[in-house]
């Protein structure tokens, strides 16, 4: 049998989004015939085993004391030798800043091909194909692969999370031998932003804002709207090079990609690196005093206005329709 291997990445002590996303799609996977087993780096916590293991058919702890903390080349290491012990055909992981840091590099371990930031899967087709955005969105181009292994990284929401199934698969802790002389890196200190704030990456809604909010206490407006539609704050480059948000909260080629279920973007001109970093979110809004803007390109939907009086309008008018 087959077998479908999917890197599981943790947060606090469960799988991320992006992480059950391609478990039900391994659970797709498995009543398509194929063996699939869950990876996961360092001891695995009792909540991420007992939410993994009703999706696959094996999940495998590395517990080298090295991959306790996140290094490109231990992670690399670790998952290329055990790629190589269990063969399996494909390996899937979200193209997160950790997936698209250290995976390239098992590419090149294994010498094997890799499609990175997915948005769409064709598993009935043979070979299997996929899909992923280039040129800022502009084009769209399908990817096949004439040898296996092969590495596919996914965007987050891009698949819905499915019910796990009612069997719980096997549970491995593993030792990969890597010794801390075969990493050159390490983890000197780890940072955490707000511990409520949802990650941009896998948040369904998002309220970005441009330069054109001129001030950083101007996006008190997009926090309060955010707060009441269940969303969170995004920015521009521009914004973060003033030094308004911080870097977590960029979105684009420089900053993070993000797939959101709904996307409004106030104030924002609409830079192609911008654009590359939202594009495939589901429903775009664009709130902007320019009618040439070229945000208004990729808009679903636009209002042509100034922000100052839109954005507290809207969210006086949504407090009213959600009675808050």
């Amino acid at each position: 049998m087959e077998k479908v291997l999917i890197f599981v990445e943790t947060k606090k002590d469960g799988p991320r989004k992006v992480s059950l996303e391609l478990l039900s799609q391994g659970k797709y996977l498995r009543e398509q015939g194929y063996s699939v087993e869950a990876v996961v780096m360092g001891k695995a916590p009792a909540p991420l085993k007992e939410k993994v293991l009703p999706y696959v058919d094996r999940l495998v702890s590395l517990t080298d004391e090295v991959l306790q903390s996140y290094t490109a080349e231990g992670f690399a290491l670790a998952l290329a030798n055990h790629v190589r012990s269990v063969n399996p055909k494909l390996i899937l992981a979200g193209a997160t800043q950790i997936g698209r840091d250290f995976l390239p590099r098992v590419a090149v371990m294994l010498e094997a091909g890799i499609a990175s930031d997915v948005t769409e899967a064709r598993w009935k087709e043979t070979p299997w194909k996929f899909v992923r955005p280039i040129h800022g969105g502009r084009a769209l181009t399908e990817i096949s692969f004439v040898s296996y292994p092969a590495i596919v990284t996914t965007r987050p929401n891009t698949f819905p999370i499915e019910p796990s199934g009612d069997t719980a698969g096997e549970f491995v802790e593993k030792e990969m031998g890597i010794t801390a002389d075969q990493v050159k890196t390490k983890a000197i200190r780890v940072e955490e932003g707000s511990k409520a704030k949802v990650d941009l990456t896998e948040a369904d809604v998002i309220v970005t804002g441009g330069r054109a909010l001129k001030a950083a206490e101007n996006f008190t407006l997009l926090d309060e709207l955010a707060d009441l539609i269940g969303g969170v704050v995004g920015a521009t480059r521009s914004v973060v090079d003033a030094k308004w948000r911080g870097h977590e909260d960029q979105v684009g080629k420089s900053g993070k990609t993000v797939s959101a279920k709904l996307y409004i973007a106030v104030g924002v001109s609409g830079a192609i690196h911008h654009i590359m970093g939202m594009d495939t979110s589901k429903v775009i809004l664009a709130i902007n005093k320019d009618p040439n803007a070229n945000i208004f390109n990729y808009a679903d939907y636009g209002i042509v206005g100034d922000l100052f009086e839109v954005v507290p309008a809207k969210t006086e008018d949504l407090k009213k329709r959600l009675g808050k």
